[in-house]
């Protein structure tokens, strides 16, 4: 008997609710793509065979004529044998209103599902699970360990994190529409090598890094330096040097976010600082 029958003495029947959009900005976020990386195949397998569900339905809300799915995401999750809703813009993505009507039509109307599923972050879903858990149902949320809404998780009955399911990191992940930057100084001294390892620990034992651990946020280039120039006698230009060396060495990567600008992450070398 699984942990969900032993909480629960009724059906285990589950209905498996997705809001796409959400799903799919976070993993760009971290370099990776849903259809590339078997998301649902994976997520769906995992749901039935270590919680033992019966998945009735996988339906899937989208706005899918947003230019970032190039018209092909429906075709391919219809290929999969998901379910599509396609919530048009109106200037509020209506995805998740679509989403929670369903959902509740479930939960009143077809008394043998006992497992709602919910995949996505978003803090609007909370008065659904709180809905559900009324009824006396099971809710499970499957939602993003860094910079997620913990009172998501917190008012559900079981929650996986995205990225244990798939063995991501913040570090080895970077956005589809990067571009790592080519750093490489015509020529450098060993001061100037112990200073781009100077730099390199302290980002990683900043605030601001600690930060980017906990909740994903990408850390700019301008932004640290603007930080690191109150602790070291160094200029801005100087300190962006340094980065720049530390690149080229791998002790940190350099690349360009088309909405942040320059970030860092940690680099392949790492352990020579």
């Amino acid at each position: 008997m699984t942990v969900l029958q032993q909480s629960k003495n009724q059906s285990l029947n589950s209905t498996v609710y997705v809001d796409y959009e959400n799903v799919f900005e976070f993993l760009q976020k971290h370099g990776a793509n849903p259809i590339k990386i078997n998301f649902f195949s994976t997520i769906l397998d995992k749901l039935r065979h270590d919680y033992q569900l019966n998945i009735i339905e996988c339906v899937v809300y989208c706005d899918f004529e947003k230019d970032i799915f190039q018209g092909k995401h429906q075709t391919a999750l219809q290929k999969l044998g998901l379910q599509t809703r396609h919530s048009a813009f109106n200037g509020k993505n209506c995805g998740d209103l679509m989403l929670t009507v369903d959902a509740l039509r479930t939960l009143y109307k077809n008394p043998n599902v006992g497992v709602f599923v919910i995949i996505s972050s978003d803090r609007d879903l909370i008065p659904l699970l709180k809905a559900v858990k009324y009824e006396n149902k099971i809710t499970c949320v499957i939602v993003p360990k860094y910079g997620f809404n913990l009172v998501v998780s917190n008012n559900a009955d079981y929650y996986e994190y995205i990225e244990d399911i798939f063995n991501l990191t913040p570090e080895m992940l970077i956005p589809d529409d990067t571009e790592v930057l080519d750093c490489a100084p015509s020529q450098f001294t060993e001061e100037d090598i112990a200073n781009a390892k100077e730099v390199t620990r302290l980002l990683f034992s900043s605030k601001v890094w600690r930060t980017f651990e906990t909740e994903g946020e990408p850390v700019t280039l301008k932004g640290y330096v603007q930080i690191i120039s109150k602790k070291i006698m160094r200029s801005s230009e100087q300190i962006i040097k340094d980065f720049e060396l530390a690149h080229h060495f791998k002790y940190i990567t350099i690349y360009k976010d088309q909405t942040k600008g320059l970030c860092l992450r940690k680099g392949t070398n790492i352990a020579a600082v």
